[in-house]
């Protein structure tokens, strides 16, 4: 689960939970890119007994966050760690580029190696002026 607010006038934030799901990776627009690992939780449905853990994020000008099924870094036979430090890879190189760009080059290097498991991205670019949103 993920919401971005606007705490203060040209400033975001994203309030996060991950019950199940490899964690958002956030990526700023110099190519920096970090696993957002802060909030993760049992898959939802496990017995639980304590509340599930919540984090927020500061989301730097011209950022872009991905939230990405396991499909996109899980192969066969591999460390999953692996999968995930290809996918920071890739964002990290497409940093740049226009989100629909983003999201096309991850899908375009990551598919190459990929298993039959379904993939699913939301991706969103942080504003970097002042407008009224991402």
């Amino acid at each position: 689960m993920a919401r971005v607010e606007q705490p203060q006038p040209g400033r975001w934030q994203l309030n996060y939970a991950v019950a199940g799901h490899p964690p958002p990776i956030l990526v700023t627009r110099d190519g920096d890119c970090r696993l957002l690992e802060e909030a993760a939780n049992p898959l939802l449905g496990v017995v639980f007994d304590q509340p599930y853990d919540s984090a927020v994020e500061p989301l730097p000008p011209g950022s872009t966050v991905l939230l990405y099924t396991d499909g996109l870094v899980e192969r066969p036979g591999e460390d999953l760690g692996r999968g995930l430090e290809r996918l920071r890879e890739q964002a990290s190189a497409f940093a740049r580029r226009p989100l629909d760009g983003f999201c096309d080059g991850l899908l375009n290097s990551l598919l190459a190696t990929t298993s039959t498991d379904d993939i699913a991205l939301i991706a969103l670019r942080v504003p970097t002026g002042s407008t009224s949103g991402p």
